[in-house]
């Protein structure tokens, strides 16, 4: 032993020795509190993915679902440079499982696709109650629904339309179509003042209350004739002498080259007027017959006038 210890390399092994214990403790007690997503060179991190959309897995065409929500949020949790993508991108997929399932009513899970096994998932709604329901058909009459028909010109009005296919088929759950109440062709008259001809317009289906049922219909689009006309009507033309005419003479009488006018407006608007009346003819100062291009008067509440002057002989004779 005492030859050991006298020995040059045993001290220096032994010394080696102890300098790596004394490495190891040290090394062991600064990493007790050291986050291991650190030493591996990655982060955590949570985000909420919103509006997912909901997909259904239903291989049944004979089936009908309702219940399902069209979206869901998604919280995601665990390293970010999985979270993030993910997140943003949305580039995963939520979906109910219903193959297997009969009719009736049914609490599932919503469940995950496309998302890496090291991030957290929470799906909110975690599970949704759906009902299963064999899909059934009904022919319906279809009526035309216009909208935004304050967006014309006052003077037109709308005549009734013809529908190509007058009829749909409309399909869906038991439930959902014993709520059908009316079928629309939705015809948008904004800025129309020409009849309509051959639009493809979208078909709804609504219930009692006006909200519009998740039902299939067949076709989704018809077409639409609808005739448009503007209210007119044909009066006479009288004139109204203003001014004074030189000493000695008079207007004996004034003619148009037109005796009527057309007036285009409301139609409760036009049924009021017999007669333009109100356009005003300029005699002052006149000595001698004379031919002036007149402005009509436009009436109150009507749209328009055509023509919109005339040619007027003003017939001077002495007094």
């Amino acid at each position: 032993m005492d030859k050991w210890l006298r020995s040059t390399w045993f001290i220096r092994i032994l010394s080696l020795f102890l300098a790596i214990l004394m490495w190891a403790s040290v090394s062991e007690e600064s990493t007790e509190g050291t986050d291991p997503n650190f030493l591996n060179g990655s982060s955590t991190d949570k985000e909420m993915a919103e509006n997912v959309p909901v997909d259904i897995k239903l291989e049944d065409e004979e089936l009908v679902v309702t219940g399902v929500p069209q979206v869901a949020d998604v919280m995601l949790e665990g390293p970010t440079s999985q979270v993030a993508p993910a997140a943003r991108q949305q580039n995963f997929s939520l979906y109910v499982e219903l193959n297997g399932l009969g009719a009736g009513v049914h609490e599932v899970r919503i469940q995950h696709s496309g998302i890496s096994n090291q991030v957290q998932v929470n799906v909110e709604p975690k599970t949704v109650e759906v009902t299963i329901e064999r899909r059934m058909s009904e022919t319906h009459n279809i009526s035309a629904d216009f909208i935004n028909e304050s967006q014309m010109g006052s003077e037109f009005e709308v005549g009734e339309a013809d529908i190509n296919p007058s009829t749909v088929e409309v399909t869906g759950a038991a439930s959902v179509l014993s709520e059908v109440a009316v079928v629309k062709s939705i015809v948008n008259l904004a800025g129309v003042d020409t009849s309509i001809e051959k639009r493809e317009t979208p078909v709804k289906v609504y219930d009692e209350e006006g909200n519009e049922l998740n039902v299939i219909v067949e076709p989704a689009s018809v077409t639409v004739d609808v005739p448009v006309s503007r209210s007119k009507k044909e009066v006479p033309v009288a004139f109204r002498a203003e001014g004074e005419v030189k000493d000695g003479v008079k207007v004996d009488k004034i003619t148009s080259s037109v005796e009527k006018a057309t007036i285009y407006g409301p139609k409760e608007v036009l049924d009021d007027i017999n007669q333009v009346s109100g356009s005003i003819v300029d005699t002052e100062g006149l000595d001698e017959t004379t031919s002036k291009d007149v402005e009509l008067e436009v009436p109150n509440g009507v749209v328009s006038i055509e023509p919109e002057t005339v040619e007027v002989k003003i017939e001077i004779t002495n007094e």
